[in-house]
């Protein structure tokens, strides 16, 4: 189901990575592998006072973008250990939740963007053209335990931000 609603400001607890990180399908399959078998989800979970989750953040520029592992947290959390944080607004948001059993990141980042658009455009929600260019431009995937550590749900959450200036990098001579 997807739908335009209101998301609370949430702060991502994790790990950054840039574009060159990724793998040959344009996935970040590796950087994936490496954070679940590490000590990093049992760390984000003894820290965790919302729902324990498993997250994708990706911050988009005009021309590029950084991608996230970790998790999401409430809002004030103290940051902890060598994770990095980042701060997310409340905000309207086009959000398509589902029924899932585990975290999918074998998939490219491209691939899934087009998934997750593919179910806005179903419902048909006036989502932003070109997420890069607006004041929010956050595309956060999240998967949700239950209490039993298994994962229950994915939510794929746009954040619809004003449309800034499409030639943000023009210089005068």
């Amino acid at each position: 189901m997807a739908e335009i609603k209101n998301v609370d400001a949430m702060r991502m607890i994790g790990y950054p990575y840039l574009p060159t990180m990724m793998d040959g399908n344009g996935s970040f399959y590796s950087a994936w592998e490496e954070f679940m078998h590490s000590d990093a989800p049992a760390q984000l979970d003894a820290h965790q006072t919302g729902q324990k989750n498993r997250t994708a953040l990706i911050v988009f520029s005009p021309y590029s973008f950084v991608y996230y592992i970790g998790s999401l947290f409430p809002v004030g959390t103290e940051k902890f250990g060598d994770f990095v944080t980042f701060d997310l607004p409340d905000s309207k948001a086009a959000v398509h939740t589902e029924t899932a059993d585990t975290v999918i990141y074998q998939i490219g980042v491209n691939q899934g963007i087009e998934r997750l658009m593919k179910q806005f455009e179903k419902s048909e929600l006036k989502i932003p053209e070109h997420l890069a260019m607006t004041s929010k431009p956050y595309l956060v995937d999240s998967w949700r335990m239950d209490e039993q550590d298994k994962i229950c749900d994915h939510a794929g959450i746009m954040y619809i931000g004003e449309e800034q200036d499409s030639q943000p990098d023009e210089y005068d001579d």
